[in-house]
């Protein structure tokens, strides 16, 4: 039975960092595709061993969806978070201005103090938001260059396929749009050409849920999803109505620590 991967990078990232969760202050484990891609098709066989173990599973390709940074992403991140640095920066040295105010009047001591103490508290708190933006800026410069070590190593095997939206920033936020569409449309076309026997999906956005119904119940495809769930809990899962419609689900909740130390790396 042929298969195709459909990766979707983000939201896969998203179910690590639900396990991630349980692991001690300062540690993470991330996902190694030389791993996991390997690790996952030997998995699918245990879900219904009449079924799959009798035909050799063969991968055809793996489709990596992402958004993608570019310069003038970075750019406008770094304008965006400088000038809420700069506004910030202006409240602190009018704070620190009203300090040195204080001190020159011959207040009361407990009530110097308490003015005193208000103000510094202030200071502070502006200070980490400060610190938190240049924080960001850090964050995406570093992720940016983390991810064309990715990309240029996924570019390089031929069964991998890149598949990207440019990535949009707003108010100091990066985030990708228009990636489910790219894997749904991927997903339908490919279904419709008999390129695929099973979709194996990495990652569970509810937007998939229709072309899901389509390529299963009009097409007939086997549609495999791999994501995060518990149990009456949204905010530790990362999939809902696509559990429902898929025609097996392979929850990472449920595989052990063994399991997932063989699909990714541990970092500190």
């Amino acid at each position: 039975m042929r298969v195709i991967v459909f990766n979707d990078i983000k939201n896969f990232d998203g179910c690590l960092n639900l396990v991630n969760k349980n692991l001690q202050k300062g540690q993470r484990r991330f996902w190694n595709i030389d791993r996991y891609i390997p690790f996952l098709l030997e998995k699918i066989k245990n879900l219904d061993k009449d079924k799959f173990s009798k035909e050799e599973l063969k991968l055809v390709k793996t489709f990596i969806y992402s958004g993608r940074y570019n310069s003038k992403i970075i750019a406008g991140i770094k304008w965006s978070c400088g000038n809420k640095i700069k506004e910030l920066q202006e409240i602190i040295d009018q704070e620190r201005l009203l300090l040195d105010n204080i001190s020159k009047h011959n207040l009361d001591k407990d009530i110097n103090d308490k003015i005193t103490s208000h103000v510094r508290n202030i200071i502070a708190i502006f200070e980490k938001r400060k610190k938190d933006y240049l924080d960001k800026i850090n964050k995406q410069v570093k992720n940016r260059i983390g991810q064309a070590e990715f990309f240029k190593k996924i570019e390089s095997n031929p069964f991998m396929d890149l598949r990207t939206t440019l990535l949009k920033q707003a108010d100091g936020e990066i985030y990708q749009k228009g990636v489910d569409v790219k894997l749904a449309t991927d997903l339908i076309n490919l279904a419709y050409t008999n390129s695929y026997d099973i979709a194996l999906i990495l990652g569970g956005d509810t937007d998939l849920v229709e072309c899901v119904k389509l390529v299963k119940d009009t097409l007939s495809k086997v549609v495999i999803v791999v994501a995060y769930y518990t149990e009456g809990d949204p905010l530790l899962s990362n999939i809902s109505d696509l559990k429902k419609e898929a025609s097996y689900f392979l929850n990472l909740k449920d595989l052990t620590q063994e399991d997932i130390e063989q699909m990714s790396e541990l970092r500190r």
